[in-house]
């Protein structure tokens, strides 16, 4: 092998060895940007099942709420049955009773 071949030889290998050096480094800026969004998105998903579970628990007492006032509805109604002009005080009741749950509402928010 003569030297001009040897020189040609090496400038490739040179040229070669940048061009892996600047994909490594590409990479390894990629590699870090997508650790930085895997934090993001670590943080987002904790938010969201905090949020999640705030709602419902929101949902589990409203749910308890609605059963409690239909529970009252009901014997409401059995009661109103020995009662005169029961449709007008059913209905007053029911006012009342939907009219105390915006306050319950309201004070659990």
């Amino acid at each position: 092998m003569t030297e001009f071949q040897i020189r040609t030889i090496i400038d490739s290998l040179e040229v070669k060895l940048r061009k892996l050096v600047m994909a490594h480094s590409d990479l390894k800026e990629q590699l870090k940007a997508a650790q930085k969004e895997k934090e993001l998105l670590k943080k987002s998903l904790i938010e969201a099942e905090r949020e999640n579970h705030e709602l419902q628990k929101k949902l589990n007492e409203q749910s308890k709420n609605f059963k409690k006032s239909d529970k009252f509805t009901k014997i409401v109604a059995n009661n109103l049955k020995n009662a005169g002009n029961t449709a007008e005080l059913k209905e007053k009741l029911d006012e009342y009773i939907l009219e105390i749950e915006k306050c319950i509402s309201q004070l659990s928010n």
